[in-house]
């Protein structure tokens, strides 16, 4: 057997979208995604995100969250990394440090693995190979209570829900890193602003925010096209 049709025996391609063909994204469904140009101004940072939310990002986001799909990972992953140039462009730095936002620990524990913590590894990967410079993780911010479900809250109950919801690990190090918060969704920017302030609470200032997807219906503050 040829390693392309091993390869496909293991690791099967199908329309990440729609399951069919033999390509990530089939010329049908590619378009359904719309890129995100745009350049949010979220609690005095720079927010760069790849995808504007729809009903083909939120599937893309769900199938990587809550099915642990490798192949929606890898490519919501590739499209940060392109939405990245940009970040590296303001910043020029030779090595960047990537703090993922924590889910629940409820929900890690019912899904059995840190959905962002993969999400932004792979990022990294590919920001190391296609930048040529370190890129590491670091997953610092922890939960530190709970806090209710989001998807049916408000904006001010969402900020109010997260107040307090994270804090910082110890033994957070670094040197001229560029720092850079990551999120798979964006979409009130509660969930953002309370992992800036854990991070600013242990005197840790981000350079920019970097997302999979934003729901830009949610952020007044938009700065341009």
């Amino acid at each position: 057997m040829a390693l392309h049709d091993l390869l496909a025996l293991l690791y099967p391609t199908s329309c990440l979208l729609c399951t069919k063909g033999d390509v990530t994204l089939c010329p049908q469904c590619e378009p359904l995604l719309w890129s995100c140009t745009d350049v949010y101004r979220l609690h005095g940072l720079d927010l760069n995100s790849s995808l504007h939310y729809n009903e083909a990002s939120a599937h893309l986001i769900l199938a990587a969250k809550e099915d642990n799909d490798r192949a929606a990972s890898h490519y919501l992953a590739e499209l940060m990394a392109i939405r990245f140039s940009r970040v590296h462009r303001e910043l020029c730095r030779r090595s960047y440090l990537l703090v993922p936002v924590p889910s629940s620990r409820a929900a890690d524990k019912r899904r059995g693995y840190e959905h962002m913590v993969i999400l932004t590894k792979l990022a990294a990967r590919k920001i190391s190979l296609d930048y040529d410079v370190q890129c590491r993780v670091a997953p610092v911010l922890v939960p530190a209570r709970k806090v209710a479900d989001q998807s049916r809250l408000t904006a001010a109950q969402r900020r109010e829900n997260m107040s307090g919801a994270l804090r910082l690990r110890p033994g957070l190090t670094r040197g001229d890193e560029g720092i850079i918060l990551v999120d798979d969704l964006v979409t009130s920017g509660s969930t953002m602003g309370e992992a800036l302030r854990a991070l600013r609470a242990g005197s840790y200032e981000p350079d920019a925010l970097l997302s999979a997807c934003v729901a830009g219906r949610f952020l007044v503050n938009k700065i341009g096209r």
